[in-house]
């Protein structure tokens, strides 16, 4: 592969993220909102159906992020073969100018999937408490 070849896939591959992030988080809304004007007052049967339906989005969404980071990974792998690249792997890794240490091994990229990941396993978690266990005040069943 060129180095426009792949750097077209990263940017490709970039676009894909970021189209994932956005339905993560249109779903993630439509549940928060759905939650709180008539879940949190749903019985049992119906809270468990819907948090089912967000687990299977959410299940899509995680597999087609986690193809997406092996393409960039491999895609990495593929530019720090190249001869001469227009920027280095590692300046593609870390493309933000920082002072701040990270953990040994780890790049800018690594800390932004390892985010995702950590953030996006927080919401499910979150909403699957604010579902079945979260007391909603008084004026919220009626």
């Amino acid at each position: 592969m060129t180095q426009a070849e792949i750097l077209q896939g990263l940017l490709e591959s970039i676009h894909v993220v970021m189209s994932l992030y956005s339905m993560f988080f249109a779903i993630t809304s439509a549940y928060i909102a759905g939650l709180y004007f008539f879940l949190a007052r749903a019985p049992l049967a119906l809270r468990v159906l819907a948090y089912g339906v967000l687990s299977i989005a959410l299940v899509f969404l995680a597999g087609a992020a986690s193809i997406q980071q092996r393409i960039q990974l491999g895609l990495h792998g593929a530019w720090a073969k190249q001869k001469g690249p227009i920027i280095t792997a590692e300046a593609l890794r870390n493309p933000l100018p920082t002072s701040i240490p990270l953990p040994p091994g780890w790049s800018q990229y690594d800390l932004g999937v390892a985010l995702g990941w950590l953030s996006a396993a927080a919401v499910y978690l979150a909403l699957g408490y604010l579902t079945f266990f979260y007391r909603w005040p008084a004026q919220h069943r009626s």
